[in-house]
């Protein structure tokens, strides 16, 4: 899921204002937008130009793009800007799962191939982000290394235009099917008692800073008062992985001026399902090709619907099962796919799934009946018979918590 990259030596210089706990940025860092075109980023795919029509979603679990936006400001290519984030607390799990974000920002780097690549972007979750420091555990260990982000992300994107001229992007990052990242919800409803961080590096190589993120306002869309995303702060954390063991350059904002504020445009969703992640395989192998999902909450007294995309290639006589067990695990099976649920905590054998879209729906007349506090469940695919011996695919499991 984690892939590293190496940054470049350039470093950008920052006006600092008057306070030492809280620093200014020069206004001369505001540079305003132009039109943005939309994109969408697969993690398997790449990019193209399109409307977001991936598997991200459906629900919005954080949302700071309600503003106008006027600006955005240029990130030093050895810097890292982390801004906080909340996730309310409404999961039995004390975690909510991100399976696609989008994100907006300009840029001038050339790109003379129009290969539409030219930026590499990465982006880091954190579990913690604390005022005035770097994000809890961070530590540069060296070029090529993700600074303990719970999970970091590097997508090659779009730049400016063959000369270098500005272009302004829309992103949607689609990381359903095994690219998901799971962070703590707040530890108090309403208390804002955890703040995660999000943070972003440009890494434009040979550069000096020719990209960075949409900058929020004060200005809601239609002239109404913006409301941050939840947790969201007027300020963020500047890492420079050029200073070697002072990389914390302090806490900064824009001076809280009506056209800019110190946080990034970014929505992010889920999957929606009450207390339903997925859970991937560390190392897929070749067979771990399938998509699962389930309709609604597993719950007792549901009437859940569990269903499948094949993404592998076709094989012959075709079967697809599910497996439901009371714990999770990670077994090889035919050096093809991996079994994501407990083989000894099975509650029953191997369910089938039928259809042109395979799929199980429970359908007991009371609903499901009392279920085990978590219950793994799991869908393999099978070249002829349903058996251990005929398994050659696998997909992501759901954990589903009671």
């Amino acid at each position: 899921m984690f892939r590293y990259i190496v940054a470049s030596a350039a470093v950008m210089t920052l006006a600092v204002g008057a306070s030492a706990q809280t620093q200014q940025m020069s206004a001369g860092n505001l540079h305003a937008t132009v039109a943005p075109t939309t994109g969408v980023y697969n993690m398997t795919t790449g990019f193209e130009v399109a409307t977001p029509s991936y598997r991200s979603g459906p629900a919005t679990i954080f949302d700071n793009s309600g503003s106008l936006t006027y600006y955005f400001a240029y990130v030093g290519a050895t810097e890292e800007w982390v801004d906080t984030m909340a996730f309310a607390a409404t999961e039995i799990s004390g975690e909510e799962q991100i399976n696609g974000f989008d994100y907006s920002y300009c840029s001038a780097v050339a790109d003379p191939a129009g290969t539409q690549d030219v930026v590499t972007t990465e982006v880091r979750f954190y579990a913690e982000s604390i005022q005035g420091a770097e994000p809890t555990g961070w530590t540069d260990l060296g070029a090529g290394t993700i600074q303990n982000a719970d999970c970091a992300y590097a997508i090659a994107v779009p730049g400016g235009d063959a000369t270098g001229a500005l272009q302004c992007w829309n992103i949607a990052i689609d990381l359903a099917g095994g690219f998901e990242c799971s962070l703590p919800q707040e530890i108090t409803a309403g208390g804002f008692t955890e703040f995660n961080g999000i943070g972003w590096m440009y890494l434009d190589a040979g550069s000096s800073g020719l990209s960075g993120p949409f900058l929020g306002s004060k200005v809601g869309v239609g002239g109404a008062p913006f409301t941050t995303g939840y947790g969201s702060k007027d300020l963020f954390e500047l890492m420079d992985l050029a200073v070697v063991g002072g990389e914390h350059q302090g806490t900064f904002w824009f001076g809280g001026t009506t056209k800019a504020t110190s946080t990034f445009n970014v929505v992010m969703y889920g999957n929606g399902i009450a207390n339903t992640d997925a859970v991937n395989a560390d190392a897929p192998l070749a067979g771990d090709v399938l998509s699962f999902d389930v309709d609604t909450a597993v719950v007792t007294g549901a009437n859940p619907t569990w269903s499948l995309v094949d993404q592998g290639v076709a094989f012959a006589n075709p079967a697809y099962a599910m497996l439901v067990s009371t714990g999770g695990a990670s077994l090889a099976v035919n050096g093809l796919a991996t079994v994501l649920v407990n083989p000894s905590g099975l509650l029953n054998p191997p369910i089938a799934m039928t259809g042109a879209v395979p799929a199980f729906t429970f359908a007991g007349g009371a609903g499901l009946p009392g279920l085990p506090p978590s219950i793994y469940t799991q869908a393999l695919g099978f070249s002829g018979g349903v058996s251990p011996a005929n398994t050659i695919e696998a997909s992501n499991a759901l954990r589903h918590n009671n």
